[in-house]
């Protein structure tokens, strides 16, 4: 709330006009205190009349310097307005309406001369002029309202005022993004478009048609479909068209954060659509490294109490929370989908779900995100002793399927990575490495299978001991991935969105001291 003990002149939009001295007014944005430039009206003028329509403002001084004018904020000029009787002089958009001889007439201070003309016969009842449309409404005979156009024409479509949050929730509160503007005239249509931030995507449109100068709209995190989008940064943009077709359409932009929608892959922290790297450390602590989203991690969530026996396994959201839950296999074989929540560490007094035993037969457990395009996180696993591979769906009950074999004898390879969406068509993908370190890569269809493979690169990696999709940890909305060298140092592979990756860049190092990377 704004308050002044200042003498409050006229205000327009969200720009209050106080009086400085008695020849001079300030602008004063009320939602920030900040104070314009002083306007000064005339040396000797005792301030009598103050009118503000748009970029224009109408005073009246009188004492030792009478005088009327119009003073444009956009040029900076005054223009003195020197016969008539303007003491009830009525203030449009971008001209001056007074009763002169028992007509209405309109002067036009558009330009740098005033030119007047008849509009009407006065009828000496209550008038005005509608800012907005350039309409004089008077009231004559018999108390009807009649209404004049003043023949000038307003100015283009603007915004006067706007209320757009910078974020939501779309599980909190109203669970709604709800963003406002105010307009000087009407519109006949308007539109709001809603992308993702990284890819450029549109999520969903927004319209309506006419409006009497205020554009009010809601977006519940949601695509057209009906399903929510996912976490991260939105970009939106609001076209206006004038309803008078006088001008450009409105254009006005901006940025949205979404929070409370669907959990991206690999996020679990700070709702962001970043992705983290899972490690643990030789004293049984499980850390999430956090993006920056420049392509580094620069902070730390963790829990600590974990056997150093354990193996964790970054997933989706198995529960429906909206928060990536993470699977843990302990030394008996037993596994578990733990559920801490959004930003939360993982201990292990974290609430999960039982998902059996028997699981120490698996040597790969690794989770490439949604496979079979339900929207629930899924898992691939190789059998050790076969090395077939196995597909293990996520359900709504919140725990795995039965296992679907995908794969027989895969044991020619010495790493299976789940990738993430590495080409952009919002299935989960996977990357494998052959004992002669090629590079290959899975493409999901969608439907619970893959793709044949296709060779991304040769003589890659000899030197990684661990290879994680970490999903986007650039900004680009692009799944990357990150690898650890024998000697400790910490490498970052942009993923391009094409399903292949740039070169490697050194991230970190020192980080030969964790046990395992996931």
């Amino acid at each position: 709330m704004f308050t002044t003990a200042e003498s409050v002149e006229a205000m327009w939009g969200t720009t209050l006009w106080v009086r400085s001295r008695n020849d001079s007014v300030v602008p004063v944005d009320v939602l920030t205190g900040r104070r314009g430039d002083e306007v000064l009206l005339g040396r000797g003028c005792l301030l009598d009349n103050f009118q503000a329509v748009g970029r224009w403002l109408l005073w009246t001084c009188v004492g030792s310097l009478t005088g009327q004018g119009v003073y444009d904020t956009t040029t900076r000029k005054n223009l003195t307005l020197v016969s008539g009787d303007w003491s009830q002089a009525k203030l449009g958009d971008g001209f001056v309406a007074m009763e002169s001889g028992g007509n209405l007439t309109v002067t036009d201070v558009r330009g740098g001369t005033p030119v007047s003309h008849t509009a009407g016969k006065f009828e000496w009842g209550p008038w005005d002029v509608d800012p907005y449309t350039g309409v004089i409404a008077q009231q004559g005979a018999g108390n009807g309202i009649r209404l004049i156009p003043s023949d000038v024409p307003v100015s283009s479509l603007v915004q006067l005022d706007a209320t757009v949050a910078a974020s939501v929730d779309a599980k909190g509160g109203t669970g709604q993004w709800s963003p406002k503007w105010w307009l000087n005239k009407p519109s006949a249509s308007w539109q709001l478009v809603i992308k993702h931030k990284a890819t450029g995507k549109a999520v969903r449109t927004l319209s309506g048609g006419l409006t009497r100068g205020l554009v009010a709209t809601a977006w519940n995190g949601k695509d057209g479909s009906g399903r929510l989008v996912p976490d991260g940064a939105y970009t939106w943009t609001l076209t206006a068209t004038p309803a008078d077709g006088k001008g450009a359409a409105l254009i006005r932009s901006g940025t949205v954060k979404l929070s409370g929608g669907a959990a991206v892959h690999r996020d679990f922290v700070g709702s962001d659509g970043f992705g983290e790297l899972l490690t643990l450390n030789g004293s049984g602590v499980l850390t999430y490294q956090q993006s920056n989203g420049a392509g580094k991690f620069t902070a730390k969530t963790s829990g600590s109490g974990w056997p150093k026996t354990v193996k964790a396994i970054p997933f989706g959201d198995l529960n429906g929370d909206r928060c990536n839950d993470v699977l843990v296999r302990l030394s008996s074989g037993a596994l578990r989908a733990y559920k801490p929540g959004c930003g939360k560490a993982l201990t292990p007094s974290t609430p999960y779900t039982s998902l059996g035993s028997g699981w120490n037969q698996y040597d790969i457990l690794t989770s490439p995100g949604d496979v079979t395009g339900d929207g629930r996180p899924d898992l691939i696993a190789r059998k050790a002793s076969t090395g077939d591979v196995y597909l293990f769906k996520g359900t709504s009950t919140g725990k795995l399927s039965a296992r679907t074999k995908l794969y027989s004898r895969w044991t020619g390879y010495k790493k299976i990575v789940g990738a993430g969406d590495l080409n952009g068509d919002g299935h989960g993908d996977l990357l494998v490495q052959d004992k002669s370190n090629q590079l290959w890569r899975y493409n999901g269809t969608g439907k619970g299978t893959f793709k044949a493979r296709v060779k991304v690169s040769k003589n890659w990696g000899a030197s990684y001991n661990a290879v994680v999709g970490v999903g986007d940890i650039t900004g680009d909305g692009k799944a990357d991935l990150v690898a650890r060298d024998t000697s400790g140092n910490l490498w970052r592979c942009n993923g391009d969105g094409k399903a292949s990756f740039g070169s490697r860049t050194k991230i970190a190092t020192g980080w030969k001291g964790y046990k395992a990377l996931s």
